[in-house]
């Protein structure tokens, strides 16, 4: 649910602010020294922890002087917890990085947003960028990510071969599915309720899916866990980037991305109008959307970056197994703001009623 009945109480705290009406030196010389001074910044952001934590590591290198101060939250709930600290004015997060869309656009319709325009900002298609204030800076795709040693390869041509593979009897009981409510959660289930898609998948495929008894998580990367594990054989579904980050690791798993794919930009990164450390942040914002800061990400976190030009160097696409999306399907950004609540509402009713 968006705080909406924040919005009066919140309009009025951002009147109370001076840092938005603040000049922020462009030269990025000027901007570190500025940090430097304030020493730290905080990030709140949606992706894996430790793969965050490395991509901080990485600025720390970069910045000698400016620590990186990273919290998970993850999607909506981030969205509430800083509308929660804007109304109490107690503003503690620098950075904000926030996995789904309506919260990002929302929170810069309420002014709660910085406007600063990255400097490689026209390197940015506009599918990834919201105005000059939040920018997202990687992609994400959604997979079914699998146990080597719990799915045949037989088992695996079936479950490239469409997403409804999973309704394959032989596969019942052996997958984890998530009911949490974050973007890359409830991408694949866009497209499944997508009109044009309502005669092959709607909310009848969802019951079979249902119907095949997986296990339901309520954080999508437990489930992921407990596949690594050997637990569940596969997951229905999560996204590439963490599984590149766990093969990383030498976790016994590969993935399948069926067609159409869904493809998107997910974590939305945004300086707050009202970060303790507005230098600080700004220079983390630069740098993540930087040459430098796209590269790291690909190597630590494992998805592809937004920014054009950038070679994929990641040593996965190299694999014999690895198969590039072949199809991608694009979100709708007007119906997923109307409706993510509500599907996602749905896909845990349906699971309730129909699963376990």
């Amino acid at each position: 649910m968006r705080l909406k009945f924040f919005a009066a109480a919140l309009a009025m705290a951002s009147a109370l602010t001076g840092a938005g009406a603040q000049t922020f030196p462009q030269d990025e010389a000027k901007l570190y020294e500025a940090a430097k001074a304030e020493g730290k910044l905080v990030w709140y952001e949606s992706a894996p922890l430790e793969a965050m934590k490395a991509v901080a590591a990485e600025f720390e290198k970069k910045y000698p002087g400016v620590k990186v101060e990273v919290l998970r939250i993850v999607g909506v709930a981030q969205y509430q917890r800083f509308l929660q600290e804007v109304q109490a004015k107690r503003h503690s997060v620098d950075v904000l990085h926030i996995s789904d869309y309506p919260s990002m656009m929302d929170l810069i319709e309420q002014g709660h947003i910085a406007d600063w325009k990255v400097p490689l900002h026209d390197r940015i298609p506009d599918m990834f960028r919201m105005k000059q204030h939040a920018y997202a800076n990687y992609t994400t795709d959604n997979a079914i990510i699998y146990n080597v040693n719990k799915v045949s390869p037989e088992e695996v041509k079936i479950l490239a071969s469409s997403w409804k593979g999973v309704l394959d009897p032989r596969f019942k009981g052996r997958f984890a599915v998530s009911t949490m409510k974050c973007g890359a959660c409830y991408a694949s289930l866009h497209m499944f309720l997508d009109p044009k898609y309502s005669k092959e998948f709607g909310p009848d495929f969802l019951k079979k899916v249902a119907e095949q008894k997986p296990a339901v998580y309520g954080e999508v990367l437990v489930g992921l866990d407990r596949v690594i594990a050997g637990e569940h054989d596969f997951t229905f579904w999560t996204w590439e980037g963490i599984g590149v980050t766990h093969v990383q690791r030498g976790a016994p798993i590969r993935w399948v991305r069926p067609s159409p794919t869904p493809e998107f930009g997910n974590s939305w990164q945004a300086v707050s109008r009202y970060a303790p450390r507005p230098n600080a942040a700004r220079l983390f914002q630069n740098w993540s959307m930087s040459v430098e800061g796209a590269e790291v990400l690909q190597v630590k976190y494992g998805s592809r970056t937004t920014l054009s030009g950038i070679e994929d160097k990641r040593s996965v696409v190299k694999e014999s197994w690895y198969e590039p999306i072949k199809e991608v399907y694009p979100v709708d950004v007007k119906r997923w703001e109307r409706d993510f609540s509500k599907d996602l509402d749905l896909w845990a009713k349906t699971l309730r009623e129909h699963g376990r």
